[in-house]
């Protein structure tokens, strides 16, 4: 056993390669009927805020009777309220001092031999409930005393399917799982290598639990994009 221990705690991590699934959705109602029953509800702490002060907002997302395939951009992070707009007393829109942005960048993963582009998703279960935070409304707009009432809208996109992608360790894991099968030395045993089997297996049992939720979209499986639209809030600078 002593010879098998170092090959067994060697983890390969600039291995680089992908073995995705391919999940396809059952059908679905179109876009319009699949999202109409999502709605956004824009929140804020107070009323009233000093003229230096955070403004904090809260955007919850409600998802109606289907799971939907969204990009991870639109619902997890604050690219959620690339949308947002501010207006004055007089309902005149506010221009942003800096743009609130939302990554949207591309990475390819192999299906069937082919090379896809895809962006990083999200599955939106039915009936599921998702909030994303702006910390301070301030860091992008400059707001002077008065009031103001503040909305979001998100164009929402809906994709048909994802793929998932296997995690580098895991590959690294697997490939030592089978070099482990392989040894050949009278001083390893059997159970010496299902012992050293089983807890590669445990690891990579932790990593996928770990990146369960890491999907990603092919563009080419858009379905179609929802205009979605928050109520307005009202918030007063002193």
């Amino acid at each position: 056993m002593k010879k098998l221990i170092p090959f067994c705690l060697i983890l390969i991590f600039t291995m680089i390669g992908c073995l995705p699934g391919r999940f396809t959705r059952s059908p679905q109602p179109d876009v319009a009927a699949a999202t109409s029953e999502t709605k956004l509800h824009l929140s804020i702490a107070k009323a009233t805020y000093a003229r230096e002060e955070a403004i904090p907002l809260a955007l919850s997302i409600q998802n109606g009777t289907f799971d939907l395939l969204v990009p991870f951009g639109d619902v997890a992070t604050v690219g959620a309220f690339a949308q947002l707009t501010v207006r004055d007393v007089n309902g005149n829109i506010v221009k942003p001092k800096r743009p609130i942005t939302k990554a949207s960048a591309l990475k390819t993963l192999m299906q069937r031999d082919k090379l896809v582009q895809c962006i990083q998703g999200f599955e939106l279960k039915a009936g599921a409930r998702q909030v994303v935070s702006l910390k301070d409304l301030q860091k992008y707009y400059r707001l002077p005393a008065g009031n103001y009432t503040v909305s979001v809208v998100i164009a929402l996109e809906v994709y048909q399917e994802f793929l998932k992608e296997q995690h580098p360790q895991v590959i690294a894991l697997e490939q030592e799982c089978m070099r482990i099968q392989k040894v050949r030395d009278a001083h390893v045993t059997a159970a010496d290598k299902r012992q050293a089997i089983a807890a590669i297996r445990n690891q990579i049992e932790v990593i996928e639990e770990k990146h369960k939720d890491d999907i990603y979209l092919p563009v080419k499986s858009l379905r179609g994009e929802a205009l979605l639209s928050s109520n307005s809030v009202a918030l007063t600078i002193e």
